[in-house]
């Protein structure tokens, strides 16, 4: 019986797992177009706000894409004023894209409902379920890095 009921929660997880993948990427869709950008824009945004300022090489890098394709993301993210370009205080030839954090606060947040709903949902939590949450967010994303990896290493 507990076999039963282990691979019962092991099918429900991988379907779970599916629905939010699914969800995830339509909302990222959504939310990218009311911005005025596109999912790879908003992805290489993403990026710039967590790692800070980087070369198009590094974007291009981390995204996956081709140095013409960042040029574009560039460009549209500098055309909407969510980012901009300024020289490499180090070394003076390299160029970076940096997100410009004063335009993005200033205007509508198309993730504020959603931040706040994930919130209240870890405020119900324990510590144990949270820490719990974590590592198995850690070994999901380091799974899907692999994987990432895997399907480039493969074209």
């Amino acid at each position: 019986m507990e076999a039963q009921n282990r691979d019962a929660l092991i099918a429900r997880l991988t379907d779970l797992g599916a629905q939010s993948a699914s969800l995830t990427a339509l909302f990222q869709q959504r939310a990218a177009a009311g911005y005025g950008l596109g999912v790879s824009d908003m992805k290489a945004l993403d990026l710039l706000m967590r790692n800070g300022a980087q070369t198009a090489g590094q974007l291009g890098a981390a995204l996956g894409l081709t140095s013409g394709a960042v040029t574009g993301i560039a460009d549209r993210l500098i055309q909407r004023g969510f980012a901009r370009r300024e020289t490499d205080a180090a070394d003076r030839r390299r160029v970076l894209l940096s997100a410009d954090f004063a335009v993005l606060s200033s205007g509508p947040n198309v993730y504020q409902w959603i931040g706040e709903a994930f919130q209240t949902l870890h405020d119900s939590l324990t510590t144990e379920q949270l820490e719990f949450l974590v590592r198995y967010q850690e070994e999901s994303i380091a799974l899907t890095q692999q994987a990432v990896e895997r399907l480039a290493e493969s074209e």
